[in-house]
């Protein structure tokens, strides 16, 4: 039978060789384009339930309210974001924090794929390298994935608190992994950056390097003055484009793709 619903049969086995294992569409790529907008999506869905504004205030310059939550080190920087327990504003942020919390421990094993492919791929062309190091950058990532789930479990006892003094006990160690966090996940794309610099000639990924080692280094004097965290965050956000963008759409429908 030559034909099937009007459309001869070569052309079927045409697109679906195209789509998983042509010349111009690649399977490595392809999938990575798809994790990262899927990143992104969830991403833009735990922003959209974020609560915008502090019950009071928010502290150390911050305009990220779950920013704020994360670096506070006091009982009164945590109410002034959520409220005094037991009020209305208490009850509605509270909520809302803890549901943006169970969605983000989801969020965290989707943006440590999405870094353990980022960074596999860049090291495709300095194999004998790379393999040396990438277990210890693979080590970045599970630190870091560990201490953002014990950061969603300090501020969720955090919101479960009733008082100041209940709150005091994960207060004392909240701060510090939430910068352990994010140490090890600007270091994990720092490196990644060095990568992109030396091995890597197309414009989109030299900016790419250039976003992240600037983010690496504002995240690292954020010790310092906490605000500067915020700033960097846009700078790893579209380095994290940048990268998305190269591997996704100028190598996923490419016959010049490399197998990794």
């Amino acid at each position: 039978m030559e034909f099937l619903l009007g459309v001869p049969k070569p052309f079927h086995f045409y697109v679906i060789s195209n789509i998983f294992m042509g010349e111009k569409s690649n399977f490595p790529e392809v999938w990575g384009l798809a994790l990262g907008l899927f990143l992104a999506l969830y991403a833009g869905f735990l922003n959209h339930i974020t609560p915008k504004e502090p019950a009071l205030d928010n502290h150390s310059g911050f305009e990220s309210t779950l920013l704020g939550l994360e670096m506070a080190e006091t009982p009164k920087q945590v109410q002034d974001l959520i409220g005094i327990p037991d009020t209305i504003d208490f009850f509605h942020l509270s909520a809302e924090y803890r549901k943006v919390h169970y969605f983000d421990f989801g969020f965290i094993f989707c943006y440590l794929a999405f870094l353990t492919y980022t960074g596999h791929y860049a090291g495709r062309k300095v194999r004998p390298i790379f393999l040396k190091i990438f277990m210890g950058m693979i080590l970045l990532l599970v630190i870091a994935g560990f201490a953002d789930l014990i950061e969603n479990i300090l501020i969720l006892n955090v919101l479960d608190a009733k008082s100041a003094e209940e709150m005091a006990p994960s207060l004392e160690y909240l701060k510090p992994t939430s910068q352990l966090k994010w140490f090890c996940l600007f270091g994990y794309v720092a490196i990644v950056s060095v990568y992109f610099w030396l091995y890597e000639k197309g414009w989109i990924l030299r900016t790419a390097s250039i976003l992240f080692f600037t983010g690496f280094f504002l995240q690292l004097f954020s010790i310092y003055k906490t605000n500067l965290l915020e700033l960097s965050f846009p700078f790893f956000a579209v380095g994290l484009t940048c990268s998305w963008f190269h591997y996704g759409f100028s190598l996923a429908f490419s016959s010049l793709s490399k197998k990794t």
